[in-house]
């Protein structure tokens, strides 16, 4: 069962420190409230930042049992009321400030934070350019101070918002972090050998960069469509690489030869295959990201979303 009391009081004690403080304060952005039973990239970032203070722990985005004896653990350790949760009290002892140069978990953190607002960064570990600038640009366009430090003001601004601005999660701005992406490889052809140049995993996600449907192959059961990539399936995508660091090959999203009810005509789903990590553990991390549908197809993943 979960333990909500604690995080009930903890939202309110934010949004009490929230007023008091005033609007131009680092708790403009209300501290979240995380517990058990929560998963994402909250769960992701804590887990990396309970990584870096000592604490070690799986970087899995599920918040269970563990993670919550962990945060507990720290908790004590700090002087906190050791319920389990992270809120308003917790993260600000919680975060470390990241800047250029910065290496380990708690870049690992920033920048897993930073993805969830559209910039596309490996999650690495290793604070470079790329990252620095995401910051940059994250900043700027929440009135905070340009200097590519994740310091108070910018964790709390990240973690506390939802997630939609910064880079961007439109799903041409999707398909861009996904087209320059070094970790995942978009196949030029199709499987089946026949040509449809139009239809092929890159011609789909180029057509989608562009802000245009993308199409399902002449040859196959429903012949050629206009159809708009799902955005579940092409942040799950992307997440693979920049989360968990995979790499693929992506063989075929709505082009191709399948069913005639199969989802990729419906543009919601997507083969994958020469990954860096086993089917079995492929599959597992779609279903994590939300896929309705994994399967292991033995020469190839399939993942779908709804």
């Amino acid at each position: 069962m979960r333990r909500r009391f604690p995080a009930l009081v903890a939202a309110v004690i934010a949004a009490m420190v929230a007023v008091l403080l005033g609007p131009n304060t680092a708790s403009a952005a209300t501290w979240p409230v995380i517990a058990n039973g929560d998963s994402g990239a909250q769960v992701t970032t804590i887990q990396h930042l309970l990584n870096h203070r000592g604490y070690a722990i799986a970087a899995d985005g599920q918040f269970g049992p563990a993670t919550e004896a962990k945060v507990s653990a720290f908790q004590s350790a700090s002087g906190l009321t050791a319920d389990g949760s992270v809120g308003p009290l917790t993260w600000p002892k919680l975060v470390a400030t990241v800047q250029n140069g910065s290496t380990g978990n708690a870049a690992k953190a920033a920048q897993t934070q930073l993805n969830r607002y559209g910039y596309g960064l490996v999650v690495d570990g290793d604070f470079g350019t790329a990252s620095t600038n995401a910051a940059k640009d994250f900043q700027s366009k929440h009135g905070l101070t340009a200097d590519g430090i994740v310091g108070p003001n910018t964790w709390n601004a990240l973690v506390g918002g939802s997630g939609s601005g910064g880079g961007g999660t439109s799903r041409a701005q999707l398909a861009a972090s996904i087209d320059a992406n070094s970790r995942i490889s978009l196949l030029t052809y199709h499987v089946s050998g026949v040509v449809d140049a139009d239809s092929t995993a890159q011609a789909n996600i180029t057509d989608t960069k562009n802000g245009t449907t993308a199409e399902t192959s002449n040859y196959s059961d429903v012949g050629e469509r206009e159809v708009w990539l799902s955005t579940a399936m092409l942040n799950g995508m992307l997440k693979l690489a920049t989360e968990r660091g995979y790499t693929f090959l992506v063989t075929e999203i709505a082009g191709g030869d399948h069913s005639s009810n199969s989802n990729h005509y419906k543009g919601i789903a997507f083969d994958a295959d020469n990954m860096s990590v086993s089917n079995a553990t492929f599959v597992s991390a779609c279903r994590a990201y939300g896929a309705t549908e994994a399967l292991d197809e033995g020469n190839h993943v399939h993942c779908a979303w709804q």
